[in-house]
């Protein structure tokens, strides 16, 4: 479990699960009627197996993305562009070695999401700090990408 030092006396393990439903449920209210995106968290998530990249790692990429497309675009027609922006969002992350966590360190949660104040004022949580020491795991990192894809391709 990753863990977080708001001050330096406090230290606790992280969880999001509840923050996460609530803003998937925010989504749900707004996306349009008919809209894939959890069908687009699915489609990602069941690529993984045998690659070093969790299921959390793409649900931060999944709402990353959600906050950065506008919900209307979020329709069933567009379920392959909305694949193609989750696996190009990830592709970026790992060549800049950075993908913060959506809610440590986010200044721009969206207002029903409640957290902590301590939460947001921390600096953002980057998850592929490793990456960004170790250029082995980098270098594989990059390679189960290219499966990733490959696998993403053969699904549709």
């Amino acid at each position: 479990a990753m863990e977080a030092v708001i001050r330096p006396s406090t230290t606790w393990p992280v969880s999001s699960t509840v923050a996460e439903g609530k803003f998937f449920q925010e989504i749900a209210a707004r996306v349009p009627r008919g809209s894939y995106h959890l069908k687009c968290l699915q489609a990602c998530t069941s690529i993984l197996m045998g690659t070093s990249f969790s299921t959390s790692i793409m649900k931060t990429v999944v709402m990353r993305v959600l906050t950065t497309v506008p919900l209307s675009h979020w329709w069933d027609r567009d379920f392959v562009p909305q694949l193609q922006d989750i696996v190009e969002y990830l592709h970026s992350s790992l060549q800049e070695k950075r993908l913060n966590h959506f809610f440590v360190g986010n200044k721009n949660l969206p207002k029903q999401i409640k957290l902590p104040i301590d939460f947001q004022r921390v600096e953002p949580c980057n998850l592929f700090h490793h990456l960004a020491q170790d250029p082995v795991a980098h270098a594989q990192a990059l390679q189960e990408f290219e499966e990733l894809q490959d696998r993403l391709v053969r699904l549709l």
